[in-house]
């Protein structure tokens, strides 16, 4: 069905050292098993929001096969000290913000954020917010997906 949000499972079992096995990412059909990402991953490296993929069924579930086309995005994840709560990143959140920069939250022991950077022009400025709230300990943070032109 086209356009109807469902799940797409990725195998993330070789990727994180989180003891997760599977993420689950909402996509958008747009046919022939093509589907583009709808949300920003917490454990999957190698994808985006707005990414195409191909996904195929196996067993009822829809599994990730591979990307076909990327969306431009680029993500990171920023993992807060231990005890540090929702205020405390939207406190520093401001400047990535500014650089049109959108998050999803996980909730758990340390705060985990998916930062998804929509223009590739902004990725060298936001990388060094997000070094520099490394550097003074406001957070950790990774670079799960960076989009480069003309690569898949």
């Amino acid at each position: 069905m086209k356009d109807a949000l469902v799940k797409i499972t990725f195998d993330v079992s070789d990727q994180s050292d989180s003891g997760f096995v599977t993420e689950r990412l909402w996509s958008k059909a747009i046919g022939d098993d093509i589907y583009v990402i709808d949300n920003s991953p917490f454990q999957a490296y190698g994808i985006s929001l707005g990414d195409k993929i191909l996904a195929k069924n196996e067993n009822g579930e829809l599994k990730f096969v591979n990307v076909v086309e990327r969306g431009g995005h680029s993500t990171y994840r920023v993992r807060l000290p231990a005890g540090c709560d929702h205020n405390y990143f939207l406190q520093h959140w401001k400047k990535l913000e500014a650089l049109g920069c959108t998050y999803e939250g996980a909730s758990g022991e340390q705060k985990l954020y998916s930062i998804d950077v929509p223009t590739i022009g902004n990725v060298p400025e936001v990388y060094r917010v997000l070094q520099a709230g490394e550097e003074a300990g406001t957070w950790e943070f990774e670079e799960a997906h960076y989009f480069r032109p003309g690569k898949t």
